[in-house]
Formats: structure tokens, sequence, C-alpha cells
């Protein structure tokens, strides 16, 4: 039932990338008449975005510079200045910011309800948008689905704070395996817990790489644990989520299943069939392994990104395979990942000192409008694309370099509005485009259920921070997977976070619960 759900939001998607270009078109024009009457200037705004660990993005020695940008500053008719945030202090750039930082035009979070943004809206400094919205955004409000603006991070007590971009799909992410290497020595997918880790072993000991040095990693993940959160998913026990259980919400941190999960992860970790670097490791040398070392057997990843992962591994490994498979399932016999919301992973918000708002929502909004769709997934006529007989012939990227820059106009530059994915022709032509909707689709058959899903940030977890995922728990997971504690540790540390505050955070979010599932 769930995949038709999906499915049929793909196809609205769809649709809604040529309605809203149709439906946008005057609007962003008459946007443009308007800004090119006289000698009125192009309005200024800065912008401050996050960088996403993105390659070209970190290794720009001017962003404002670049080709894409002043494209964007020619085609929106708005003299932009973006203002980069580092992927890797994000949060905490956004706290300092928020504490009296220089804040820029436009912001973009991770959500209102995040407890580096929460507080800037109980302190007014962030401003509501719903009038800005119904007066300067009528393609936002029109493109954008009601459930989403309606969701925590993007509202509280009935005001508008951010605008957000829309996920193409719900569940973030999948497994992604070297399909060479299973040929080579025979596999099939694994589907248990236990076939994966017997196929993980395989991938160690027998050298699938073919170099006959004992280099391999089998799955390798991110600092903090990032994209290794597989094996939580099998036994239902994601780590920022929650389940409602015996008339409480409850996070995942404090299940049971999560002992038997970390386990698990003592095991990978202690046999090396986990990257021994994941609770340090920076993205560009996870992407060094995977992509250009080629040593990685396993790794998770976004399933809209699979082709770009099929051709950045092959500028290393030129006859490596990627194939998409379903994640392991535990002992209920389900697995995956968190099911989120239409709402993707930033939203926009304004800050009182922005002196002329309604540049910002107008800025916004032209991105519904088929000029703004089609710079963002073809980019610039001449360098990545040309026109014969008024058709446009992508140069679809081969090379390491030229798929890093395509992220730019492609994914980066997208701030909100329909995702290339919803461009039919587009993905019909792109090479691998097949392995993205194989990944979608199996994004859309599994997955675990997040009863967190939309909760606002409760006020004892922004006072105790430390109660959070990457607090007193990612120090106890960090000891137990590394040897340092046994698992038995985990009943001490479920005792001393309830002590330490943690009954409460649980009466807060039961109680946002029951009244908002009645």
């Amino acid at each position: 039932m769930r995949k038709k759900i999906t499915l049929l939001a793909l196809s609205a998607a769809l649709a809604a990338g040529a309605l809203a270009g149709c439906s946008s078109e005057k609007g962003a024009q008459g946007q443009a008449d308007a800004n090119a009457k006289g000698d009125a200037k192009p309005a200024k705004l800065k912008v401050g975005i996050g960088t996403e660990g993105l390659q070209y993005i970190e290794g720009s020695p001017n962003i404002n510079e670049d080709k894409y940008t002043k494209k964007l500053r020619d085609i929106s008719k708005t003299d932009v200045t973006l203002e980069l945030i580092p992927h890797r202090e994000f949060d905490q750039k956004l706290t300092l910011l928020f504490a009296g930082g220089e804040l820029p035009d436009l912001l973009q979070t991770h959500g209102i309800n995040k407890p580096e943004v929460a507080p800037a809206i109980d302190t007014g400094v962030l401003i509501p948008l719903n009038d800005l919205i119904d007066k300067y955004g009528p393609n936002l409000k029109k493109q954008i689905p009601k459930e989403a603006w309606d969701f925590a991070s993007v509202s509280k007590d009935g005001k508008i704070y951010g605008v957000p971009n829309v996920n193409a799909t719900p569940n973030g992410n999948v497994m992604m395996v070297r399909k060479d290497w299973l040929d080579k020595l025979g596999l099939k997918s694994p589907k248990t817990v236990d076939e994966y880790i017997d196929m993980l072993k395989a991938f160690k000991d027998k050298d699938p790489n073919g170099n006959g040095k004992a280099d391999e990693i089998p799955y390798s993940g991110r600092e903090k644990l990032a994209f290794t959160e597989a094996f939580f998913g099998a036994y239902d026990v994601l780590p920022p989520d929650w389940k409602f259980e015996n008339g409480q919400l409850i996070p995942n941190i404090i299940r049971p299943n999560m002992k038997e999960a970390l386990s698990v992860y003592r095991k990978l970790y202690e046999q090396k069939l986990l990257d021994n670097e994941v609770f340090v490791q920076k993205a560009k040398d996870w992407d060094a392994k995977i992509k250009a070392q080629g040593v990685v057997g396993l790794w998770t990843h976004s399933p809209r990104m699979a082709d770009k992962w099929s051709a950045e591994v092959k500028t290393g490994t030129p006859t490596s395979q990627i194939e998409v498979i379903p994640s392991p399932v535990g002992p209920d016999g389900k697995g995956g990942f968190g099911i989120g919301s239409t709402v993707g992973g930033n939203v926009w918000v304004i800050p009182k000192t922005t002196k002329n708002p309604e540049n910002a929502i107008k800025f916004l909004d032209w991105f519904y409008s088929d000029e703004a769709q089609k710079f963002l997934t073809y980019g610039i006529e001449g360098d990545d694309y040309t026109l014969d007989g008024g058709k446009i012939k992508y140069k679809y990227p081969e090379k390491q370099d030229d798929i890093y820059r395509e992220e730019m106009h492609l994914t980066w530059l997208r701030m909100v509005g329909p995702s290339y994915l919803s461009d039919a022709e587009f993905m019909k032509n792109r090479p691998s485009g097949d392995l993205v909707m194989k990944a979608m689709d199996v994004a859309a058959k599994e997955g675990r259920k997040n009863d967190g899903l939309g909760m606002p940030a409760l006020p004892t977890l922004q006072a105790r921070p430390e109660l959070g995922r990457d607090g007193l728990w990612l120090e106890l997971a960090a000891k137990i997977i590394t040897g340092k504690e046994s698992p038995d540790a985990f009943d001490k540390f479920v005792d001393d976070w309830k002590k330490r505050g943690g009954d409460q955070v649980i009466k807060e979010a039961t109680d946002w619960y029951k009244s908002t599932h009645k």
C-alpha cells in the first residue's frame, strides 16, 4: 500500500513539476518585468547556506564568483551573495549566529524545531511569514502541500516561520553495494542481519577487489555513526526516532532492542567488518575510500543519488558495478531507515533584521518558474548543454570533477522547488537513471515509522541537549561498539538517562503526542 502511495506521490511530483512551470511562469515573468522597468536595480539578498559537504562547494576559492552563482543572479534578477556555513559545523554556526552574529537576509536551517533554531522563534529573532507568503509567494503557497506548511519544523502556534523544500521520497536512505564484488564471490543479495554479516565477512576475507591486499573495508560510514544506521533499523531502534508504546512516547535510544543492536555493531567493529574510523571520519575521507580508492563494499546514501554513486565509483574503478539492495531485516522481518515526511531537510527562515523580507520570499517563489527549473536541472547553455532544433542536448558528466560540478546546479542551488527527479526526460536519458528509479522503489517498500515525526523542540532537551542522540547515548554507543564497555552498560545508561531529566523528556514528548494524535 505504501509503495502505491509513494509512487502516486512521485507521479504527483512529476505533474507538479510540469504544472509549476505553467502556473508560475506568469508570476516569475511578472517579477522579472517589474525588476526590468526603468533603471531599477536588482534586489540585494544575503543568503546563509550550508556547504552540504559537497567538494565542489567547499573547494571553491570564491563561491560568489562561480559561474553558476553569477547565472543565478542574472536570471533571478536578484543580487544574491552566498554566505557559506561549513557542513560539519552547521549547527554550531547557527547557534552562534542566533546568539548575536550578523544574520543574513535569508537563512537555511534544518527546521525551526531544532535545538539551535527554536530559541530564535521564542525570542522573536525570526519573523512569521504568513502574510509575506500570501502576498509575494503564490507559487510557494500553491505548490507546497498543506501538510508541509503545518509541520513542526516549519510552523509553530499557527504561524509559518520557514519555507520548506519538499522530499521526492520520504525514505531518505538505501543500501548500496558493489555488485561486481557480489558477482565475483558468487554471492546473492543478503536479506537478514546474519546474511549481511556473512556477506561482509566474505568482502573482508576473499579479496573481491583482486589486488592481492587485505585492504577491503566491508561497510563504511561517517563520524557519529552517520550513514551506518541500517542495523539499528533492523531492530527498529533508529537513534533519532521515537516509538509510542505502553501509553508513552519513548526515544529509541533507551528502548530494549537498542542493546541488541549495539551488540551487532560491536561484532562488526571487532571483526573489522565496519570501518574502524566510523566515529571520526569526515565526508571527504569517506568519499575517497568508496570512490577514488574503491575499497568499500557496502554503504548507505540517498536513493536519488544512486546514479551519482555509480558514476563516481567508476572514476576510481572503471569495472565497478553498483546495486541497490533492501536493508537488513531483523527479528520481526522488517527493516529500513526512518520514514520521513514531505518536508525535506532544509527549511528557509527570515530574521527580523532583514530590511526587505518580501525580496526573500519573491526569490524563493521564483524557484518554481520554468526558467529556474531549466537552469537548475540543465545548467548553463554552451557549458552544460547545447540546443539542437530547440531540443536540449545535455552533457551528462562522466569525470569526477564534472560530477562534483554538476551538484552545484542540480542539487545545491535548488533551494526549493521540484526535484530534478520530476523531469522525466532528464531522467530517461541520464546514465544509470534506471538505478535511481530502482532505488526509489526499494525505499518505497521499506522503512521504520517514527512516532516522533513532527515533534517540536522539547523544553528539557533544549535545556539538556546531552539527553539527545548526540550526547550521552553517542558516548555510550562508542564505548560499547569499540569494546571499552560491555553491552550490559546499556542498562545503567537507561537508568542514569531517566534520572538526569529523561523522565521529564518522556513526559513532554508523550503530552505532545497525545495532544496531536487524538
